[in-house]
C-alpha cells in the first residue's frame, strides 16, 4: 500500500549532471583539445529522463553560442542533417567532413548547420562521434572543429577514437544509478521509473521480464509513482512471488529493483491479500466485501495469517507486514 512499505530509501541521485560529472567533462575536453589541436570542442550527454531524449551540454571550449546550440539540437536520430544521420545512426566511429564526403557521398559543408553556423564562425573541418557504452547504450556525443581543414589529420582522428570509450563513461549520467543498483540491489533486475512514465534500463543491468513496460506490473507502478517507496510483494497471475523495492531518487526518478522470491512465511496469495488489507486497518466484513468471500472465510484466513507470522494480533500482522515488506502492490 502506498506510503506503508518496508524501509523506504531515498538516494541523492540526480537527473541532471552533477558537479563532479561536469568537472570531469571539463578536464577531459581540455585534454582532448590539447591533444588533437582542434579550435573548438563540445561534449554532450543524452538526457534519458525526457519522453523525447535530447542532448545536454557537459563541457565546451571554443564555440560561439549559436553554433553550439545548433550542434546540440541537430544531432538527433531523425536529424535533417545527412552527416549527423550517418554519424548518429550508421557508425560507431568518429567521422570528419572529409570522411563523410569520401565514404558516404555526404558534403557536410553544404548542410544548413555548416552554412549557417560553422563556416561563418571560421570552421572548415569537423569531426563528430556518438558515444556508446559496451552494452550498446547511447549516452552522448562529441564534436570538434578546426579552422584549417588540413589540421584534422588521420592521426588526430585516431587519437580521438582511442578516447571515445573513456569519454562515453564520463557522459553516462546514469552511472550513479548503476552504482546504487550494484551496491544495494545485487543481482536483482532493475529499471528506472521517470516522470514521463517511460521505463529506462540502467546500463549494464538487466531489466528482466517483470519490469518491462509492456508487462502487467509497470502500469501499476506508473499510476502510483508519486506514492510508492520501500519494499513490496508482487504476485503474478500465475502465482509467482516477487520482491519489489523502490528507491526514491532526486528529480522524481524511482529506481525499481525486482527479484523472484518464495512466498514469505509460506503465505498463500489470498493470505497475502488479507495481510495487505489488515495493514490498512480493514475489519473482517470490509475484507470479506473487498475479496468477495464470506466473513467465515476471512476469519479462517486471519487465523492462518496469525499462526504463520507468529503474532498475537491484527496490529502485530500490520507491523510485521510494513517492517518486512509483505504488502502487495
Amino acid at each position: 500500500m502506498p506510503g506503508m512499505a518496508a524501509g523506504p530509501r531515498n538516494v541523492s541521485l540526480v537527473s541532471t549532471p552533477s558537479a563532479d560529472v561536469l568537472e570531469r567533462a571539463e578536464r577531459l575536453v581540455g585534454l582532448l583539445k590539447d591533444l588533437v589541436r582542434c579550435d573548438a570542442i563540445a561534449l554532450s550527454a543524452v538526457n534519458p529522463f525526457e519522453a523525447d531524449p535530447h542532448h545536454e551540454l557537459l563541457a565546451a571550449d571554443g564555440y560561439p553560442a549559436a553554433p553550439l546550440r545548433a550542434l546540440l539540437s541537430d544531432f538527433v536520430p531523425e536529424s535533417d542533417n545527412p552527416g549527423f544521420r550517418v554519424t548518429r545512426n550508421e557508425v560507431r566511429t568518429g567521422l570528419r567532413w572529409s570522411d563523410l564526403a569520401r565514404d558516404w557521398d555526404v558534403h557536410f559543408e553544404a548542410t544548413s548547420v555548416a552554412e549557417r553556423y560553422l563556416l561563418p564562425a571560421g570552421f572548415h573541418e569537423g569531426l563528430s562521434a556518438c558515444l556508446w557504452l559496451p552494452d550498446g547504450t547511447h549516452v552522448g556525443a562529441i564534436h570538434m572543429n578546426w579552422e584549417n581543414a588540413r589540421s584534422a589529420t588521420d592521426e588526430r582522428r585516431q587519437i580521438t577514437e582511442r578516447f571515445l570509450p573513456l569519454v562515453a563513461e564520463v557522459s553516462n549520467v546514469l552511472q550513479s544509478h548503476r552504482v546504487v543498483a550494484d551496491e544495494v540491489h545485487g543481482d536483482a533486475h532493475v529499471a528506472l521509473l521517470v516522470a514521463s512514465g517511460l521505463d529506462h534500463h540502467v546500463p549494464g543491468r538487466d531489466v528482466g521480464p517483470v519490469l518491462r513496460a509492456d508487462g502487467t506490473l509497470w502500469p501499476r507502478l506508473v499510476a502510483s509513482r508519486g506514492d510508492l517507496r520501500g519494499r513490496y510483494l508482487w504476485m503474478e497471475p500465475g502465482g509467482t512471488c516477487h520482491s519489489i523495492e523502490l528507491t526514491g531518487c532526486a528529480g522524481g526518478v524511482v529506481l525499481v529493483a525486482e527479484r523472484e522470491v518464495p512466498p514469505p512465511y509460506g503465505l498463500s496469495a489470498r493470505e497475502l491479500e488479507v495481510v495487505t488489507l489488515l495493514a490498512t486497518g480493514a475489519s473482517n466484513p470490509e475484507i470479506a466485501h473487498t475479496l468477495v468471500v464470506s466473513r467465515r472465510t476471512v476469519s479462517t484466513h486471519v487465523e492462518h495469517v496469525l499462526g504463520k507470522l507468529g503474532v498475537p494480533s491484527r496490529a502485530g500482522v500490520a507491523a510485521r507486514a510494513i517492517r518486512e515488506g509483505l504488502l502487495l502492490l
